[in-house]
């Protein structure tokens, strides 16, 4: 039985596993990371963000100098809160480089699970599996011009589309089946990745305070 990965308690316990965020990574961004460790809970210093807030999960490959911030959204979250974190996280890189370039690469993963509703800024609701968002610029005919790698995307488990890539719906559908369907969960079990994580993610391989921790999460 999958323990539920909206719960915040479960899924850093799943995704704090070097193997499963670097899969999970790869998938999404389509980039390989070398990692020793993820943090929890990182806080930025004070002199980048006026605004003190801590991040989900963290990890940095220092040899690729790149750096990936995963975040779980609660049910107050919006855009413009994701937007601090990669901004933050972009100036942050700035401020420890000898000029104005960016020393290491920035990209953020949000994953947005049912119990939150986006919408844009008319108010009408967003009903997209996958959203990006760079800050290459484009010019006046629309086209991208590339200038950096930094990127931030947003997942939705509640619009899965027909069309969604496979590596990316392997993981919305882990989240989403330990939500909805945890008993007899339908996920992707050639994948080794998708395996280990549900097998963190097993309620009986959680501690007795990380399951009272859990119901903490779950009265808030």
């Amino acid at each position: 039985m999958l323990a539920n990965l909206d719960n915040e308690v479960h899924f850093k316990k799943v995704f704090t596993d070097v193997e499963v965020f670097t899969a999970f990574v790869k998938d999404v961004l389509g980039i390989e990371i070398h990692i020793e460790k993820v943090e929890t809970e990182k806080v930025l210093p004070s002199k980048v963000s006026a605004i003190k807030f801590k991040m989900d999960l963290f990890a940095e490959d220092k040899d690729s100098r790149t750096v990936v911030e995963i975040q779980k959204v609660d049910y107050d979250y919006t855009y413009d809160r994701f937007a601090h974190y990669f901004l933050a996280n972009l100036i942050d890189v700035q401020r420890k480089s000898k000029d104005y370039s960016f020393a290491k690469e920035v990209y953020i993963i949000v994953v947005v699970t049912s119990a939150y509703k986006i919408s844009d800024k008319t108010g009408k609701p967003i009903k997209e599996d996958v959203l990006v968002t760079d800050i290459n610029p484009r010019n006046l005919k629309g086209s991208v011009v590339p200038m950096s790698n930094h990127k931030m995307v947003i997942l939705n488990t509640t619009y899965i589309q027909t069309d969604t890539p496979d590596g990316i719906l392997d993981w919305l559908n882990l989240i989403r089946e330990s939500m909805r369907n945890p008993e007899n969960p339908t996920i992707n079990t050639s994948k080794s990745a998708i395996v280990r994580a549900a097998e963190l993610a097993n309620i009986d391989e959680l501690t007795p305070e990380q399951l009272a921790e859990a119901k903490i999460q779950e009265m808030k």
